[in-house]
């Protein structure tokens, strides 16, 4: 089972694509969790946001680097991902029959856990996602369809 959920935290409704691209670096923060069977990295909240409450993670990250790990799994390579909030480990994919993603310690490279996902099922829901960011930047602010940040996930 993968489960992917996130929020955005950002108001992006009065942003130039100039802005974006150039001061915020495509960096949109919210909160993001992911879930693999038993174990999960990040944190998002069930009930409703306060008012003005910011998020740590940054959305637009975990969704193209994601992306990116998966295509270096269809390539048959394995794919470490860094993990910004929990700076001290990566998220390390890694192709089999199925899907395999550890977290690991950057330093020791202990694992801290180690979970399989059919690999379908993860390409299923990390597109899932992306259509629903898509839709809301769509919604939001479709001129930030054309950022460089954003562009490589339409």
């Amino acid at each position: 089972m993968i489960k992917m959920e996130w929020i955005l935290t950002e108001d992006l409704s009065t942003i130039s694509l100039e802005e974006f691209d150039n001061e915020w670096r495509g960096i949109i923060a919210g909160h993001f969790l992911l879930e693999i069977n038993q174990s999960s990295v990040g944190y998002c909240p069930k009930e409703k946001l306060q008012e003005g409450e910011m998020g740590l993670e940054d959305v637009l990250y975990w969704l193209s680097t994601l992306r990116e790990g998966l295509f270096e799994i269809k390539k048959g390579k394995a794919y470490e991902m860094p993990l910004l909030t929990r700076n001290r480990y990566n998220l390390l994919m890694r192709p089999d029959k199925d899907l395999y993603i550890d977290m690991v310690s950057r330093r020791e490279k202990n694992i801290e856990w180690t979970e399989c996902v059919n690999l379908q099922e993860f390409k299923d829901e990390l597109q899932r996602n992306i259509d629903k960011f898509i839709q809301i930047i769509t919604e939001t602010n479709p001129q930030l369809l054309k950022s460089e940040w954003i562009r490589p996930l339409i």
